[in-house]
Formats: structure tokens, sequence, C-alpha cells
């Protein structure tokens, strides 16, 4: 694995597909290099570098005010020092979008990753609308996915399939958007987190000609199960103790240490809810943008089902260890975008949440440290890239990022801070 990024690195080209008169062929492969002091080894403080690799590729077919796609993403994670953590993500993908009324479609220039699929929230839409306009809007997106790792984190594989969609609707001068995901996701070696999701939100909104836009949200979810039993020969809900020999010596001592079971906690639990509501503004101009938003989520129930973390043992971004139906309490964003001199595009984001989980804080050999984990989150990052032209079909794009990231918890395994700093250089076709 580490031998294919290495090739995109040194070559970063693609052939170039043809584009027939209507539909439209497009692609962009990325090759990223960045230093990782990653919270997961802050113990130890023994930092990383990470090498990725990711490959898109989309078809478009326009047929009347619609278009139909197809396309595919692949990546490739590579550590240097934690090899085993290596791992391979990709997803295939088909869409359906209608902007009731627009013009013809128009051709999108290829355009940085920034980052990969699991993350994207919402692509850039493939005509000239404005997303919070008020034209009718519809977008059906299928999409299959798995990722596959290396023997010591073999649980973390899955397979899983989502369908997201989203419906736009005029309401006098504010607009009406309903988004619905819901999906089925398998986790081959560890069955007990395999579930079915689905999340309701609805958003009401108003754009001004000034620029400036806000509005109203609600989401409600909700998380099953698919199994019920758990294998206690590999899990328990909470820390156990077992006698074990000494080895030689005067009478034969005994030594009460911890079992080296995972502990999966709420065990027991078969299905999570989530409620949340928030509000959300912003205010754009010429070259620039500025949006932000604040929820605050509960997770009414018993809790959720979760796999209790380790050190060196988990990706942070994991839903098998952390998810939003895992915790409540609030949270917020802002996301700032704004076009520099020589070409160059930023974007800036921060965050912050204070999450409350419905299961114990653990020290770091799954003991009890509290009867509630709590977490207080905050993280900035900040990307800048500049987009060459190279010809009518093909583009260069350059970007650096940089992030720092603080969790604070009474949590052991989870009371760490972050930074890192990388460079991507990406072929777009």
């Amino acid at each position: 694995m580490r031998m294919i990024v290495r090739m995109v690195c040194v070559h970063l080209l693609l052939v170039v597909g043809g584009a027939a008169a209507v539909a439209q062929f497009n692609g962009f492969a990325s090759a990223s290099y960045g230093y990782h002091n990653n919270p997961l080894y802050n113990y130890e403080k023994i930092p990383d570098q990470l090498r990725q690799g990711y490959l898109e590729l989309q078809y478009l077919q326009p047929v009347g005010t619609a278009t139909l796609s197809a396309g595919y993403v692949g990546g490739l994670m590579v550590f240097n020092t934690f090899t085993d953590r290596n791992y391979l993500e990709h997803s295939v993908r088909l869409g359906y979008r209608n902007a009731f009324g627009a013009p013809p479609l128009r051709r999108r220039p290829p355009a940085a990753r920034q980052e990969s699929e699991e993350n994207e929230e919402e692509e850039e839409e493939d005509r000239p609308v404005d997303p919070d306009s008020v034209r009718t809007f519809l977008d059906l997106q299928l999409r299959a996915s798995a990722r596959h790792d290396k023997l010591a984190y073999r649980e973390f594989d899955n397979t899983g399939v989502a369908l997201t969609t989203v419906l736009r609707v005029p309401v006098r001068r504010w607009y009406l958007r309903i988004l619905n995901d819901a999906g089925i996701r398998s986790y081959t070696n560890l069955p007990e987190l395999s579930n079915l999701t689905g999340h309701l939100t609805v958003q009401t909104g108003r754009v001004l000609k000034n620029g400036l836009s806000f509005g109203f949200a609600a989401a409600a979810g909700m998380k099953y199960y698919t199994t019920d039993l758990i294998d206690t020969t590999l899990y328990e809900s909470k820390r156990t103790f077992v006698e074990k020999e000494t080895g030689k010596g005067k009478g034969g001592a005994k030594l009460v240490v911890p079992s080296d079971k995972k502990i999966l906690t709420n065990a027991t639990t078969t299905i999570a809810w989530q409620l949340a509501g928030g509000v959300f503004g912003g205010v754009s101009w010429e070259g620039g943008s500025v949006h932000v938003e604040g929820w605050y989520r509960t997770n009414p129930g018993n809790g959720t089902r979760y796999l209790a973390q380790y050190a060196n043992s988990s990706m942070l971004n994991e839903d098998i260890y952390t998810d939003f139906f895992s915790y409540d309490g609030p949270d917020g964003a802002l996301i700032w975008k704004q076009s520099l001199p020589l070409g160059v595009q930023s974007t800036i984001t921060c965050g912050i949440a204070r999450k409350r989980f419905k299961a114990p804080a653990l020290d770091l050999d799954g003991n009890d440290a509290g009867v509630t984990r709590t977490d207080d989150h905050g993280s900035a990052e900040i990307w800048l890239s500049r987009y060459i032209p190279l010809g009518e079909r093909l583009a260069l794009d350059v970007a650096l990022s940089g992030a720092v990231l603080r969790n604070r918890s009474n949590d052991a395994y989870n009371d760490h801070g972050l930074y890192q700093v990388g460079m991507s250089v990406g072929v777009g076709f």
C-alpha cells in the first residue's frame, strides 16, 4: 500500500478521459504528506508522518433539467511509524439531481478534494444555482462503501449502504429543506456494533439580497443495533479482574490483574435516539463568506452502545467509538471562506462542543473513573489552495493545511490534544 501512495506522489497524473457533447467525465487524484502529532499516542509523545492518496472519478449525464451521475472514490492512508494502522477505504455512488427550472448544465472545473468521502457533507451543485435560492431542488444519492484495515485493527473493517434524500422547496420568501439519511452498516469482525440508522433534518431559512442569510433547524434520528447477543469471551460491559500466577517463587503467590477483554459500554442497549435543534446564519460578499451554526443535542433513552477506547487502538473520527448518537449537549461551528491575492483560496473552520456521554468515564485500564464521561472539545483548521489551469481539460491544485485540537475529558484516553500540518498536490481532469 505504501508503494501505491509513493507512485501517486511521484507521477501525479491520470489518463485524461474524453467527454461527449452532452455527457461529462471528471476525475481528481491527490497525494498528501503531513506531520501528525496523533492524540492516540500522546502518552508516548511519538509523532508520525501521514501520507494519503485519493482517486475520484465522476460521470455526469444531463437529462432535461436533471442530471444523472455515477462516481467512485478510493483512498489509502499510510502511517510512517505505526504501519499497522494503514487502511484503505472506497465507495461508489449513484445520484439524481434536479434543479427544477434551472438553466442548462454548465461544466464545473476540476477542484481539489479537501477531505475523505467519510467526512464529505454535500458536494457543490453542478448547476449555477444558489443552494438557498427559492428554486425547487431535489437530490438523491445512493452510496455503497467499505473500509479495510490491517489485522491489528480489523474491528474497523466494515461495509455499508446509505441513501440520502434532499428536497428544497420555496415557501413564500423562505425556503424549506428536508434532508433524510438512511443506511445500514456491517462490522465484519465486530457484529455487536452493526447497525441500522435513520436521521431526518428539517431546515427553514431565508436569504436576503444584501448577502445575509439565517434559519432554524430540527433533527431526529435513530440507531438500531442488529445484534442483540454479545460475545462475552471478547467483550464485557464493566472491567473484571482475574487471578494469575506470578510464576516461580515461595508460596506460589497470585496476583489480581485486569482481564484482557475489550469494554463494550451499555452492551444491553439495542436502540439509541437523538433529538436536536439548531440555528444558523451567514453573510456573503464578493470573494468570501462566513457561515455559523449552533446545535443542542439530546439522547433520550438508556444510552448507546459503543466500544471503549484504548491507547493506540483507534482513529478518533470512527463512529465505532463515538458518534453523535452517543452524547448530548451544545456544539457550534464557524466556516470562513475567502479569496486571497495570487488566486489563493482559503477556508478556516472552527468548532466547539460540550459532550455528555451516557456511559462512564474510564482510566487507561478500563476501570471506572466517573459516572458520566464529559468532554469539552475545541478545534480549528485552515486550508490554503491554489488552482492552476494546465489546459482545457487539465488542472493542478496545490494546498497547505494545518489543524489544532483539544479535547478535555474526565475519560483518561480521551483527554488529549493534536496538531498537524500537511501538503497536498492534486490533478483534476
